[in-house]
């Protein structure tokens, strides 16, 4: 018996586009997704897993946890959680998992032997095989999350703060976290090492003037009278030259007795300055959110250094170990957004932007080429705009300042009506901010002022809208070329260059996000780190979970009509173009017909696909997916509609991220709905 021919097409759909809240039903681009939670897009199209976080002190990262699993005999109980001792080596080890003849355990101090071990000095067992069997993917996965989870028991928030994260800053590849203390009382200052948060001790400063002889960092001074002693950790000249009548402030440590605020300071019998103010302690009120840049004003190597303010304290350079308040003769000497330009540094406050003195960040004199400028708008942010001009930005308008110095500075317009806001302003190829009307883009232009401003978001406003009122930060992931804004409440939005275009997508952390840094670590690589609304620091694209809780993620496309809106056809079978780090379990579903009540759901059936994999229940498949065993998983589709849509779903703590390239759709074309 001869069958009937039976036409099948298959067609390739690419996952690209991003999140679509514009387009109508029957104009969604196929690749582009309808809604989406936890899927980033990639430089190269496709929908990507977000990365994981983990908590970060300059310890050994929980992900980066090793395991070791050995054959073993057992005399008594052991646990997971127990620590055993080898009775030979004397190594010692955390247990994250036990069977009836293996052991599985990290944070190892040194190499077991075939060996007794015991736990709090009671034998426990014999090791007779130091290299078990490997485990499988799975059991690989869920072994390297239960590692990281022992380490990350070892990381805490600085100071045991438990208020938000205040600022981060990177120098020289070293974090630094600003944090109010745990009593609320005063701000400090955190750096990450191996051993952990170590804090930074704040000095003493002392003004003064006369200054007719130099005195140099590392010179002991001692005042006439009073015999009071320092040692000189930072000379701040603000005014004069030295020699004449140079006035300022002296950074102390090592004080002993009591400076007063009217005698001659000395070096050996000879006087250098006198005295203005009493040896007064550094403090930092709390409460302030930090803007930090990293500059070299002194053109050495080991001269670059963190300048930053908050809005609440004095302006601030800080080296890695001495902080040092910036005085600029405001009233209200409280700045609250920086950046460094041209050998000046620039504080904001309300709608004046100042600078210091060419060259010195020290001196904010108009006389030696200080300058202020208004631009009539509250000013949310700097960042240097191609063409050595600055970007200046404010709530309603940005501006930007070219020239060398207060000589030649001209202020010129960009946008009256596209501003920025504060802490949402970064650079890429262009400059990004997020504005009321959404994520603008400034790029260079032929036109009056050389740049211009375009709105990049409109496809996801409804997205925006709910985002603007509750945004907090932002960053970017230069490797990846992505721009992200965060919420308070853990929502964000990931903007994606995919070649010529900017691609969109929907993030939720558990996690609320108070401030930003991104940068490169002692080692050259690319980090990105932030602080969250309970004191915590976590780095980012680390691991293969929120901290520990699971990543749940989604994609929804939206309906696919292969360029048919109105002909029936008789889905078969999809297959979907897909690569992982390691293992993955992946749920979906589809519907028909726009979700019409009129078409029966698909039938359930069960497939074991990868180890341990099998076809689930209700209306979700679900396949692990090893990328050892399968490149291009597939699942039967059943039924007949005018078009189709697919969801995608994952929720794993020990996945280390999968990608999802696109999909061949197979399907049988029938006649024209009636």
């Amino acid at each position: 018996m001869k069958f009937p021919y039976t036409k099948v097409i298959a067609e390739y759909t690419k996952f690209i586009g991003g999140l679509d809240q514009k387009s109508a039903a029957m104009t969604f681009p196929p690749g582009s997704i309808y809604m989406g939670k936890n899927y980033v897009s990639t430089t190269d199209g496709g929908y990507q897993r977000i990365d994981g976080y983990e908590r970060y002190d300059g310890q050994a990262s929980p992900s980066d946890a090793e395991y070791y699993q050995y054959t073993v005999t057992f005399d008594d109980v052991v646990a997971v959680g127990d620590i055993i001792t080898g009775t030979d080596s004397a190594s010692t080890g955390v247990v994250i998992y036990v069977d009836s003849t293996a052991i599985q355990i990290t944070k190892r101090s040194a190499a077991f032997e075939l060996e007794e071990f015991t736990v709090s000095g009671v034998t426990k067992g014999t090791i007779t095989e130091l290299v078990g069997d490997a485990p499988a993917v799975l059991a690989d996965a869920i072994a390297q999350a239960a590692a990281a989870d022992v380490y990350r028991e070892d990381i805490s928030a600085p100071a045991g703060a438990s208020t938000a994260v205040r600022g981060l800053g990177l120098l020289k590849g070293i974090l630094y976290c600003f944090v109010d203390n745990i009593a609320g009382t005063a701000g400090e200052i955190y750096k990450a090492t191996e051993s952990g948060w170590s804090s930074i001790t704040l000095l003493t400063e002392i003004s003064f003037n006369l200054g007719s002889g130099l005195i140099s960092e590392g010179d002991t001074i001692t005042q006439v009278y009073t015999g009071a002693t320092a040692l000189v950790k930072r000379v701040v000249r603000q005014s004069d030259a030295w020699g004449t009548a140079a006035t300022g402030r002296l950074i102390l440590s090592d004080i002993t007795n009591t400076f007063d605020a009217t005698n001659e300071l000395q070096i050996g019998s000879v006087t250098q300055a006198t005295a203005t103010s009493l040896a007064t302690a550094i403090t930092i009120t709390v409460g302030g959110r930090y803007d930090l840049v990293a500059y070299n004003f002194g053109g050495d190597v080991d001269t670059t250094r963190l300048y930053g303010c908050d809005g609440v304290n004095r302006g601030f350079e800080f080296d890695g170990t001495i902080y040092v308040p910036i005085e600029t003769g405001l009233t209200d000497d409280t700045p609250l957004h920086v950046n460094a330009h041209k050998l000046q540094l620039f504080f904001s406050y309300r709608s004046s932007s100042f600078n210091s003195s060419p060259g010195t960040p020290y001196e904010w004199s108009a006389v030696t080429g200080a300058s202020e400028i208004g631009i009539g708008d509250t000013i949310t942010g700097f960042k240097d705009l191609a063409g050595e001009a600055l970007g200046i930005f404010g709530r309603n308008h940005t501006k930007q300042l070219v020239g060398n110095n207060i000589d030649d500075f001209v202020l010129n317009n960009i946008s009256n009506e596209i501003g920025a806001l504060h802490y949402s302003i970064q650079q890429m190829e262009n400059t990004f901010a997020f504005d009321d009307r959404g994520i603008v883009r400034i790029v260079a232009s032929d036109a009056y002022g050389n740049f211009q401003q375009a709105t990049l978001s409109r496809k996801i406003q409804q997205t925006i809208d709910n985002l603007k009122i509750v945004f907090k930060a932002s960053t970017i992931y230069r490797s990846d070329d992505q721009y992200r804004v965060y919420g308070t409440d853990g929502s964000g939005i990931c903007m994606t260059r995919v070649g010529d275009h900017y691609d969109f997508t929907f993030f939720e952390y558990p996690d609320f996000v108070s401030c930003t840094v991104y940068g490169e670590d002692v080692d050259g690589n690319n980090v990105n780190f932030f602080g969250t609304s309970d004191g915590m620091v976590m780095q980012a694209d680390k691991g293969s979970s929120f901290d520990g809780a699971e990543i749940e993620a989604f994609l929804t496309f939206p309906f696919n009509n292969s360029k048919s809106p109105t002909t029936l056809k008789t889905y078969r079978k999809a297959t979907l173009e897909m690569s992982s780090n390691s293992y993955t379990e992946v749920k979906f579903a589809t519907e028909l017909s726009y979700g019409t009540e009129n078409l029966p759901n698909n039938d359930l059936f069960e497939v074991i696909i990868g180890p341990g994999g099998y076809w689930d229940i209700n209306n979700w498949s679900s396949f692990f997916y090893d990328q050892d065993m399968i490149a291009s998983p597939s699942f039967r589709i059943y039924g007949t509609g005018i078009n189709v849509s697919l969801t995608i779903y994952s929720k794993s703590a020990i996945d280390l991220g999968h990608k999802f390239d696109g999909i061949i759709l197979h399907y049988t074309p029938r006649r024209l709905q009636r």
